[in-house]
């Protein structure tokens, strides 16, 4: 009788919100199943970026093979913040279960249950494990309760375990073996690949990250992207083990890596299959990423532009949800348009390129894309105030909406609800647990949201407003009518374009207002008076001034004849009329930059 190898396969995604310690509970599979040597393990050891490790969350998703008792146990992890849920949707989709981790001491979060509903969608099995049982004082029997309301997982379905003392690693592997089916897979079938994820290594070009759904791939072979036809040679193969493992060939139920000297991650479409017969049919739509939040980016120091397009390039070849486009601004100089998945990914790209390429970069204000509609019928999409210059033209313009679930202490309800009616919120339902047997007080709440309302403070506000207890998960929902405004600011009548803004009509007189008081106090004093204006689509509604220095142009004199005097200062206030009607102020780039923090 033929032994299928794939039999023995498990495949598998840990999916968790943020900080429910999926990255320690990684580490202990990878030491318990002695994948890596206790000399080799580090923290968070499939976290390879220094910002990952730095702020103790996963950013980019990693595969890593384990064997355990004649199984082999492929553990794709993923990121845990809202703003990566395409990274988690592409883990679960090269997964044939997953292990949804819960953290004893905060229970459910919003992304607990976002990731929860990803799984069930693609209808891959889920195994409930409570995390951080070792941790004293917890109430357990409230978690478990409220898995049981929200979730609907009895007490017997749940594992217990600590990743960072190693409880129930022996029954969560035990579970995976048992609980996990074997890929759906044929070996005698033509070959096909599903490409999760690629990275960019120097010497070898990108890496494609791959489950083999069906047939057998060997070096040397020509293979092909369905989505492209054009053929390319497989130069090298094998498994990931900490490090790329080279092998001859693959199989059906493999997660592996394979590379053809592709040299830009930007030529890779990740989701896409890669085939030997060209008439093979895909194995899953192709969705990109799509951008919800633009902001340009320039280096502070104008001399490191050379280092700054380098770290740029570099980063953009490792991450292929960043999308680039050269900019240039008249008083801040070359920069890149980014457009990004969301709020945290924009401060990863800021964070990664100061601290992993050494380049201080300014990030100007993050807007949002607007759908606009023109009195001549025709229609663009909207990243950027520079790319309306008439709103008489404009006839209906739709902005991003979200849907959004917060989870909190029901004591916070009211205050959450009248928080986001203040943000153009509109709430939907909530839903509190209706479990008596246990002191449960938490609720969910759905609303409705612009996504230009997140990225002004909303997850830092709703923070403050719950004393850190509140936690959120959103998507897209589409786009709808808005009014926005164009809020523009002159200094010295001069338009300053990094500043321009588009905002709903309900908070441009507050944001006019706030950001001429800001620069009257950062635009260094002159010889003249500095007026600093607001202007809401071209009308001026506020305005500021810069006080001039005053010299003394009498400090020479000794008494005698009064007139003397007041020539000396007749001619200075000639003086000033004259720069102030010919200078150019100078706005040094820290300006911007502290107009943000």
């Amino acid at each position: 009788m033929d032994f299928n190898p794939s039999s023995k396969i498990r495949n598998f995604s840990i999916i968790a919100h943020v900080d429910h310690g999926k990255s320690t509970l990684s580490d202990k599979l990878l030491e318990y199943t002695h994948t890596i040597s206790k000399r080799d393990l580090k923290d968070q050891f499939l976290d390879n970026l220094e910002l990952e490790r730095e702020r103790g969350i996963t950013i980019k998703l990693q595969t890593i093979r384990m064997e355990y008792k004649g199984y082999t146990l492929n553990l794709i992890d993923t990121p845990g913040h809202v703003d990566f849920q395409g990274e988690v949707a592409r883990s679960l989709k090269a997964s044939d279960g997953a292990i949804l981790l819960i953290d004893a001491s905060g229970g459910i979060e919003a992304q607990t249950i976002g990731n929860y509903l990803q799984a069930i969608e693609l209808n891959i099995p889920v195994i409930p494990v409570l995390n951080k049982v070792d941790i004293k004082g917890i109430d357990i029997d409230r978690v478990l309760a409220e898995i049981k309301a929200i979730l609907g997982f009895n007490k017997e379905d749940i594992i217990f375990t600590s990743g960072k003392t190693g409880i129930g690693i022996d029954k969560l592997i035990n579970a995976i073996i048992e609980k996990i089916p074997q890929p759906l897979c044929d070996v005698s079938k033509n070959f096909r690949g599903f490409v999760f994820d690629s990275f960019f290594d120097e010497y070898q070009g990108v890496i494609l990250l791959v489950k083999v759904v069906d047939g057998i791939l060997k070096k040397g072979d020509t293979i092909y992207f369905c989505s492209k036809k054009k053929p390319m040679q497989v130069l090298s193969l094998g498994y990931v083990r900490g490090k790329l493992d080279p092998q001859n060939e693959v199989h059906a139920g493999d997660v592996c890596f394979v590379t053809t000297g592709i040299k830009y991650v930007k030529d890779v479409v990740v989701q896409d299959t890669i085939v030997k017969n060209i008439q093979d049919k895909p194995i899953f739509e192709i969705s990109k990423p799509k951008s919800m939040v633009f902001a340009s980016i320039y280096p502070v120091d104008a001399a490191d532009i050379d280092n700054f397009k380098d770290a740029v390039l570099k980063l953009s070849l490792n991450d292929y949800s960043l999308d680039v486009t050269p900019v240039t601004n008249e008083i801040l100089g070359f920069g890149y348009k980014c457009g990004f998945l969301g709020l945290l990914h924009a401060d990863v790209v800021k964070e990664r390129l100061e601290i992993e390429y050494n380049v201080s970069i300014f990030m100007s204000i993050p807007s949002v894309e607007y759908h606009v509609t023109y009195s001549d019928y025709t229609e663009a999409d909207i990243t950027s105030p520079t790319e309306i210059s008439d709103f008489s033209k404009i006839i209906n313009i739709k902005e991003p909406y979200v849907s959004m679930d917060i989870i909190a202490s029901q004591q916070y309800f009211n205050k959450i609800v009248s928080f986001i009616s203040s943000k153009r919120g509109v709430f939907i339902n909530s839903t509190f647990s209706q479990n008596k047997s246990v002191n449960i007080e938490r609720v969910i709440i759905t609303i409705n949201l612009p996504l230009s309302s997140l990225i002004f403070n909303f997850f830092d506000d709703l923070k403050s407003l719950t004393s850190g207890d509140a936690s959120m998960d959103y998507s897209l929902i589409g786009f709808f009518d808005t009014e926005v405004v164009r809020v523009d600011f002159l200094v010295n009548h001069e338009l300053i374009e990094p500043l321009s803004m588009l905002i709903h009509k309900d908070k441009a007189l507050e944001v006019a207002l706030q950001y001429c008081t800001k620069l009257k106090d950062l635009i260094p004093r002159t010889q003249f008076s500095i007026p600093i204006q607001a202007s809401i689509n071209g009308k001026i509604v506020a305005r500021e001034d810069v006080k001039a220095f005053r010299k003394d142009v009498t400090q020479k004199l000794y008494g005698g004849d009064p007139t003397r005097r007041m020539k000396l200062l007749e001619k200075q206030k000639k003086g000033k009329k004259r720069t102030k009607r010919f200078g150019k102020v100078d706005i040094p780039s820290d300006v911007f930059i502290k107009l943000y923090t």
